[in-house]
């Protein structure tokens, strides 16, 4: 990617604007100088967080020697790579001493909260200047963007949530693996003659570790509610016990667990312990990221034809899927050079094999070579030929069953994608795992009210900051 000198120009004056709503920026538009003298052949110097430490060589010299072969392909940028990760608990004190990286890895859940506070760089101008960030899917690019369109950072890995399934245990019950439940009550009905007719449990949840409230999240917005609201101020309302649609997906778990004894004997499970249980074959259903046929192969010993995946059901009115991932942002403090060139940058270490034949094939012959799993993108970041072309590029390389994953891939044009809660995502889940688990242990859990208090308590640690 090489930015154009105009598009540059505008940049800075999108960083203008969020200089201005930020009290933690450092960099003082002033200083800036006249935008039309910004020149991205000038040397400039950016940091990059996320280096793998020593513990893990082989990630760290991956990373090395993208820089160095990065370098090469642009003599004016240097590239200082270091090992800081994003941690909600430094970030602030970084921003302020200015030893933020110019660019940082950080979680789909605290972009709009860095939005709102004006501590992340506006990259609207800079994105459309790339010719490959410009096709970013929107509906993906939405999660990085105010209320007015801008943008604030770039999503380079996305998943949804969907229905994971074990296949197997489908056909020995007696159901069709190809025409999994697309209704919740297809769901209990299919989780119902599992555990009739297998020794496996038809359907379970996770509910320790935060994994509870994000899963309860994911079948809130299915029912058709959402988690907060913000209005244009930022201040963020806690509303999951007003819209009923929480408590419906509640009243779901509740019918399976006691009504049905759908739902096995364990109740304190993380994601861990529900993937083990789906790759050792104990586990016929649960919601997670869609994404998760690598982690089931590859860590669980899950036989890729019992791999199902399908989309996830939605109420009349519903939402749509909670969808998370991962952002490359740019640090406020930022000038426009470093800007662009942590652009150019990010396209290079995040998007290179979509790009280039060269690099798409490496990276899929590599994988193959060592048995790990190698399909299309199941939720595309880059829209339009990008995608189309890497599949192409990989086709000969591609291992995984990608006809078993046409229940969930033929619903993403359908279903929208919803972000996780905006403000204290992680400090709501936590909440809510604690409602999740007195549904499934406690057969008369008052649920109406175990909401009402969690929606206190949440908004007690929104309004603490």
């Amino acid at each position: 990617m090489r930015l154009s000198r105009r598009c540059v120009a505008t940049a800075a004056l999108g960083t203008t604007m969020a200089l201005a709503l930020g009290a933690c920026a450092g960099t003082d538009p002033e200083s800036e100088g006249d935008p039309a003298d910004v020149d991205t052949d000038a040397p400039v110097t950016i940091t990059v967080g996320n280096l793998a430490p020593t513990e893990n060589p082989e990630s760290r010299e991956n990373l090395l020697a993208m820089v160095e072969e990065f370098e090469a392909d642009h003599p004016n940028i240097t590239v200082e790579p270091e090992e800081t990760t994003w941690s909600s608990d430094t970030f602030i004190p970084m921003l302020q001493g200015g030893t933020l990286p110019t660019t940082l890895e950080i979680p789909f859940t605290e972009i709009q909260a860095l939005i709102g506070r004006g501590q992340v760089y506006d990259l609207t101008d800079l994105v459309a200047g790339s010719e490959a960030l410009s096709q970013l899917d929107p509906s993906i690019l939405a999660t990085v963007q105010d209320s007015d369109g801008n943008i604030y950072g770039v999503p380079y890995q996305a998943y949804t949530m969907g229905l994971v399934y074990h296949r197997g245990l489908f056909a020995e019950a007696g159901l069709d693996p190809d025409s999994p439940p697309t209704t919740w009550e297809e769901v209990r009905d299919a989780a119902q003659q599992i555990t009739e007719n297998t020794d496996a449990t038809g359907f379970a949840t996770m509910t320790t570790d935060n994994t509870g409230g994000w899963t309860l999240s994911t079948l809130s917005y299915a029912f058709g509610g959402g988690m907060e609201e913000v209005d244009s101020d930022g201040n963020a309302t806690a509303i999951f016990a007003d819209t009923g649609a929480t408590a419906e997906a509640l009243e779901f778990y509740r019918t399976l667990r006691w009504e049905d004894e759908s739902m096995g004997a364990n109740f304190l499970m993380n994601q861990d312990d529900i993937m083990n249980d789906l790759g050792a074959g104990q586990l016929a259903m649960t919601v997670n990221g869609a994404d998760s046929y690598g982690n089931l192969v590859v860590n669980r010993g899950l036989a890729p034809e019992d791999f199902g995946v399908a989309g996830l059901p939605q109420s009349e009115d519903a939402l749509g899927t909670l969808a998370g991932g991962a952002i490359a942002m740019v640090s406020p403090n930022a000038t426009p050079e470093e800007a662009a060139a942590a652009l150019e940058w990010i396209e290079f270490v995040k998007f290179q094999r979509y790009l280039n034949e060269d690099a798409a094939v490496e990276f899929a012959s590599s994988r193959a070579a060592d048995d790990l799993p190698v399909y299309p993108p199941l939720l595309p970041v880059l829209g339009g030929d990008v995608e189309e072309q890497y599949t192409e590029w990989i086709a000969e390389y591609i291992n995984a069953p990608v006809e078993q994953f046409e229940p969930y891939t033929s619903t993403i044009a359908d279903i929208p994608l919803v972000p996780e809660p905006p403000v204290k995502a992680q400090e709501l889940y936590a909440t809510l795992d604690a409602v999740v688990q007195a549904v499934l242990t406690e057969e008369d859990a008052d649920i109406d009210t175990l909401l009402s208090e969690a929606q206190t308590s949440v908004q007690q640690q929104i309004d603490a900051g």
